[in-house]
């Protein structure tokens, strides 16, 4: 038999089974039916006969079939152990790692293609982000003049830029307006070269929970992008109101979160910075994922260290860097902190990651430990939890065989409408108080704020391709 004919009758038969919901005990499961497609095809490449599939299950379906396939090959080529590099292990040994490759891959392709198949009963997301991005679009300003820009008031400082309210002299529209000062950057290799990959992914990641940025630019001093404006605070000052979110806040919050983080995913960029600080809330209480300072496209691995400590996912402090599953792990200690007031790794640097280390190593045991302790909230829920922080990435729930879709048909969210979501049709569960800029009280960072002599010859290079030069109204 063939190939082609063995992926055509493997996928018949997954097909069946599905139709009859998994009915006689004879019947080839999906499982079954992708392993022996996969030990009659190259070991690394899954060729998906178009016509035939078409005709078998229809467009939609073959290219969800063959996206859950090409997703679990890409995550094992990841993992792979490279024998040339470590040298040749006895022989033995080498056909017993191969053979528990090959039974992992072939339970892993089967999870994936079960969650494809039954995905058809589960909303498009794809379609209902095109319609969301499309009103987004519509929403967008046509022109800004950046020197009719009025600055109002700082309203954030981080630790290398400033945040301001200003508004258009011209209509009154207020936005906020990030401001990194050259000189500073300058003072760093890395951090040219991450504000302008800040710039490509704000431009690239277009989504109605991400920071929507609508230009940048430049003056002799500083470089600045021009966001819209998030009146209703962040998450870490809603926390300090409310220590504990009620379920269905946290559950808002975190559906809000993951549709962003898929997108960035999607894209191939790794967030590598999830905190409360960093989601904003608009006026009607949406989330927007803000500061893309950490964010970066990824192919493979990154093994920068960044981000917050009690975010850090184990596999970094184990040597073996980040990939996207770092902020599945990041979303779920965001969620153990919503539904609990507390991340569940605390103390300082060191004794932070020490509990996550240890944590770790103790597997499923440790992991079973935490689910068992989020005994105030629904067992959905803490089952969310410590999926989202299983200690192996992958089997970490969002970044395991069935991807996004193992989040999507989690029974916490059983009776979210995701499209809804999307586009915003859904009441958000808390709507900040109206915004006053006057209330605000945002101490200065002299270090961050001040202007720097710096090598333009060098710097100013970098920056061309950044934004147009204009003459910018001073800061207050």
């Amino acid at each position: 038999m063939t190939s082609r004919s063995l992926w055509h009758s493997a996928m018949q038969a997954a097909m069946n089974e599905h139709q009859h919901q998994q009915g006689s005990g004879s019947a080839m499961g999906v499982r079954e039916a992708m392993t022996l497609a996969y030990k009659h095809s190259c070991k690394y490449r899954y060729r998906f006969h178009q016509q035939e599939f078409y005709n078998l299950f229809g467009n939609a379906k073959v290219t969800k079939i063959r996206n859950a396939v090409n997703r679990v090959l890409k995550s094992k080529k990841r993992t792979q152990h490279n024998w040339s590099a470590l040298g040749q292990p006895p022989s033995l040994t080498r056909r017993a790692a191969s053979m528990r490759r090959n039974r992992s891959f072939e339970a892993d392709i089967g999870r994936a293609v079960s969650a494809a198949v039954a995905a058809e009963k589960f909303e498009d997301i794809d379609s209902a982000l095109s319609e969301a991005v499309t009103q987004l679009d519509s929403l967008a300003v046509s022109t800004v003049e950046p020197t009719k820009l009025k600055f109002d008031a700082l309203i954030g400082m981080g630790g290398y830029g400033s945040v301001f309210l200003v508004s258009d002299a011209s209509n009154s529209r207020q936005f906020a307006l990030k401001m990194l000062r050259k000189g500073l950057l300058a003072g760093k290799s890395d951090l040219p070269k991450r504000a302008l990959r800040e710039k490509e992914a704000l431009e690239t990641l277009r989504h109605p929970f991400i920071s929507k940025l609508h230009m940048t630019f430049q003056d002799e001093d500083s470089l600045y992008y021009l966001l819209d404006l998030a009146t209703g605070g962040d998450l870490y000052a809603l926390l300090d109101i409310h220590p504990v979110f009620p379920e269905a806040w946290a559950l808002f919050y975190t559906a809000s979160l993951a549709l962003a983080l898929r997108h960035m995913h999607k894209h191939c960029y790794v967030y590598r910075d999830m905190k409360p600080e960093n989601v904003l809330l608009d006026s009607g209480g949406y989330v927007c994922l803000a500061d893309m300072g950490f964010a970066k496209k990824v192919e493979d691995r990154t093994f920068t260290a960044c981000g917050t400590d009690e975010y850090v996912p184990p596999e970094l402090l184990e040597g073996k860097g980040r990939t996207a599953a770092a902020d599945w792990w990041g979303l779920g200690v965001l969620l153990h902190e919503m539904i609990t007031g507390r991340t569940p790794f605390e103390g300082n640097t060191t004794e932070i990651f020490a509990q996550i280390t240890k944590y770790h190593k103790g597997g499923d045991d440790t992991n079973e430990k935490l689910r068992l302790s989020l005994s105030a909230v629904s067992e959905e829920c803490g089952d969310l939890v410590s999926g989202l922080l299983i200690g192996d990435e992958s089997g970490r729930l969002g970044s395991g065989p069935e991807g996004f879709l193992g989040i999507q048909m989690h029974a916490w969210f059983k009776s979210l409408k995701w499209g809804a979501l999307l586009h915003r049709e859904m009441a958000a569960p808390y709507i900040p108080p109206p915004f006053d800029a006057s209330k605000m009280e945002v101490p200065a960072d002299e270090q961050v704020m001040r202007k720097r002599n710096f090598d333009k010859a060098k710097i100013e290079p970098l920056f061309a391709s950044f934004g147009p030069t204009v003459s910018m109204p001073q800061a207050k």
